[in-house]
């Protein structure tokens, strides 16, 4: 493909996430991409790496895109525009020979389309949500916990997140698998925090890595796994995953219990919970049962040593990895998250047995889904008591923990302190009596 032939092909994927087709509003980016070069088997590999790069950094420059042109709406076309001229850097020169009107390329830069690029290129001093990449009413929910982190806090929700494994220590140990990787050729790291994560510094399919298929190593982020080792999960427990999903930190679990005990992992979704079955098997986990349950099911009154609430929420600690997902948020929606998590909660508390704890997590950064609900629960439940998360994490993690992580008896973890996603943990203990 020629390089106009790349820019026109992300316009079209730009235009398919901006402005949907009914019934596709909330598909993910990463799905229309992988749709959209899917059925055009002609693009290699290096066309599709162009062509995705150029889509993935438009999304994360709308922010700064829409500041800079004071436009409240921006076409796919507008924003490659934008994209080009401001996150690249390129000239009007460079610009024309990208929109030249050549064959399977864009058509050329009309005087509005050439403004819009004068207007990013001069722009300076954008204001937090610009630079973080959401509306500014988000980051006005997001203040509290970023305002005094200065910019860095804010510019790393707009860069790309890092890609990182959890060793499986039913299968094999961190060194083993930093091994295997370098042998395949993957140049990787051992995780700044979590005693168990690896971080790909190059790009790979991790579905042809051996250490994948063979249930070693599971992608899980940094974050995502220190909330699961928070649990503080221990062979021979019983341990309910109330919202497991997907299953990722049902795995981390049953490994961090060697396999001694029980697990039993539910979701309202069973096209949620469905692969967890084939992961476990790939993981050698044996003590995981999945249960599909009903909105608000108790789950066998007083059972569980430990019960995991982690809980649907804005996504907004992942943001990195979604960067169209901030701009589909709306404040009915987040009312309405936070309504659903404290009903998850109260519905998950009777679970826990005396003595017993109830950890709740969110990849969530902002404090409504996160202190506030807590406190909510606290005030209803007077049986919980909350647990200081930050003296839990050495216990389990092996060394202390940031600083900047802990919040109180909570753990709140945000991607500038140590590129993790963004994630918040906390710990209530069930009375005995």
């Amino acid at each position: 493909m020629t390089p106009g032939g790349r820019v026109q092909a992300a316009i079209e994927i730009l235009d398919a996430i901006l402005s949907p087709p009914a019934g596709r509003e909330r598909t993910p980016a990463h799905a229309v991409v992988a749709g959209y070069t899917r059925k055009r088997r002609y693009i290699g590999s290096k066309d599709r790496r162009a062509i995705t790069g150029l889509v993935w950094q438009a999304l994360r420059y709308r922010g700064r895109a829409l500041w800079a042109t004071g436009r409240e709406r921006l076409s796919g076309r507008d924003l490659a525009v934008a994209a080009l001229a401001g996150a690249s850097g390129l000239s009007e020169a460079e610009m024309d020979g990208l929109f030249g009107g050549s064959a399977y390329g864009p058509q050329g830069l009309n005087a509005s389309e050439r403004a819009l690029a004068d207007a990013v290129r001069a722009a300076s001093g954008p204001p937090p949500w610009a630079v973080a990449n959401m509306p500014d009413w988000l980051a006005a929910e997001a203040e509290p916990v970023l305002g005094t982190s200065g910019p860095a806090g804010w510019r790393v929700l707009a860069e790309e997140a890092p890609s990182t494994m959890r060793v499986n220590t039913l299968k094999a140990a961190r060194d083993s698998c930093l091994a295997a990787l370098r042998d395949a050729g993957v140049d990787a790291v051992p995780t700044a925090l979590g005693p168990l994560g690896i971080r790909l510094l190059s790009r790979v399919n991790l579905a042809q890595l051996a250490a994948v298929r063979e249930g070693w190593l599971e992608s899980q982020d940094e974050g995502s796994q220190i909330a699961a080792a928070l649990v503080a999960a221990r062979p021979g427990m019983h341990v309910l995953d109330y919202c497991a999903g997907g299953g990722g930190k049902s795995l981390a679990l049953a490994a961090a219990m060697a396999n001694e005990g029980r697990i039993v992992a539910t979701d309202t979704d069973p096209d949620r919970l469905a692969p967890l079955s084939r992961r476990a098997r790939r993981a050698g986990a044996t003590i995981i049962e999945t249960r599909t349950i009903e909105p608000g099911d108790p789950v066998e009154s007083g059972g569980f040593d430990r019960v995991l609430v982690d809980a649907p929420c804005s996504g907004s600690g992942a943001w990195r990895r979604q960067p169209e997902a901030p701009w589909r948020l709306d404040r009915e929606r987040c009312d309405a998250l936070q309504a659903v998590q404290i009903d998850i909660l109260t519905a998950a508390a009777p679970a826990v047995a005396r003595g017993g704890r109830l950890v709740y997590v969110t990849c969530s950064i902002f404090p409504a889904e996160n202190d506030a609900v807590v406190e909510r629960f606290l005030r209803s439940n007077p049986a919980f008591a909350p647990l200081a998360a930050g003296d839990i994490w050495p216990a389990v993690l092996g060394a202390p923990p940031p600083a900047a992580a802990i919040a109180g008896n909570a753990v709140r973890l945000l991607p500038h302190i140590a590129s993790t996603d963004g994630f918040f943990v906390a710990v209530m203990e069930r009375a005995r009596r």
